[in-house]
This record gives structure tokens, sequence and C-alpha cells, in this order.
């Protein structure tokens, strides 16, 4: 069975080429636009993922937030953030990596998820 992506992400156009690209990888996704799809998703859907990943296009105050509230609601899944820029931190974050190469971020993924395992 393959593992269950949850994305959030906050710009339509790159939420559905994520996806897109997730889902040729061999992930499920379940994607939402912006934080309070995320947090008002079916908690049974949410713990069904087997990783929270989180783009780069809302403001690093507003990532933060729901991978504050994924860690602390949901501890055990991993998130993983992709960065705007190299020089944002994510403390909670399991993992924060850069947006731009799909190759990157979906290797940071595997990582995550073998690690996980």
């Amino acid at each position: 069975m393959p593992a269950h992506i949850l994305q959030v992400a906050y710009y339509r156009p790159l939420q559905e080429l994520r996806a897109e690209t997730l889902r040729g990888a061999g992930y499920q996704v379940t994607s939402v636009s912006g934080n309070n799809e995320a947090m008002g998703l079916n908690a049974a859907v949410v713990a069904a993922a087997d990783l929270v990943l989180v783009g780069f296009s809302a403001e690093h105050s507003i990532r933060s937030a729901i991978v504050h509230w994924f860690k602390l609601h949901y501890p055990n899944t991993p998130v993983v953030v992709l960065q705007f820029n190299d020089w944002e931190r994510f403390a909670e974050a399991d993992v924060a990596t850069v947006s731009e190469d799909p190759a990157i971020w979906l290797a940071e993924i595997a990582s995550t998820l073998r690690f996980k395992a």
C-alpha cells in the first residue's frame, strides 16, 4: 500500500503540481488549501496520513503555525516543510527542505518515511 501524504498548500497551481508529482512518485495524496482547511479535516483523515507536507506559498508565521498544530495534535506524524528561502527555520518540523527542486523534496520525503518505518 502506498504511503499517504497530506499536503497543505497555499497556492492552487503549485498544490496541483505537487500532488501530481507525488502521485507520479507512487504516493497517495490528500491536498488541502491553507491552515483552516487542514485543521478542519476529519481526525481520521489526518491520522491516516503517513506524512504531512507543508507548501511554501505563505508567510513563515502561517506555515510555522500549521507545523506547530500538527506536532501538537499528531506528534508521531512527520512534517516536511518546503522552504521559500534557505534561511527559514521550522524548529518543530521533522525536515525543512528547498522547494525549488522536486527531486530534492521527494528524496527528503522518502528518507523521512523510511526513518519512520
